[in-house]
């Protein structure tokens, strides 16, 4: 490959990785205003939300997305092993909407991240 060709191809992959960083924040940031923020008022009336209290907005969003990516028998039996929240509880409370979003949000930045390192492979 020639120097010019090489150039052209690092180009379009930082183009390319760019597109995906901003998809990344995208998401986040949709997820934490549709998904996540009404979630947490839901429980706040309930008087379940002890993630607020004294998290920032960051892992809170992580912790959201997570616990409704995935099914809420992944984390153990109802009752049991509520790590920050009661998946159980979150499903209940989650519309369809809400699952989407989280899963865009975690794709998003999973194929970032694999995007990522391709990358800095190709430099």
């Amino acid at each position: 490959m020639t120097e010019a060709a090489i150039q052209d191809t690092l180009d379009i992959a930082t183009i390319i990785s760019l597109i995906l960083f901003l998809n990344f924040a995208a998401s986040l940031l949709i997820f934490a205003k549709f998904g996540m923020r009404p979630l947490e008022k839901k429980l706040q009336e309930l008087h379940k939300d002890t993630v607020s209290q004294w998290d920032a907005f960051g892992w809170r969003v992580v912790t959201y997305a997570i616990k409704l990516s995935v099914p809420a028998t992944f984390w153990g039996e109802k009752g049991e092993n509520k790590i920050l929240l009661d998946p159980f509880l979150l499903h209940q409370l989650a519309t369809r909407r809400h699952r989407l979003l989280a899963i865009w949000n975690l794709s998003s930045f999973l194929i970032f991240i694999v995007y990522a390192v391709i990358y800095v492979e190709m430099l």
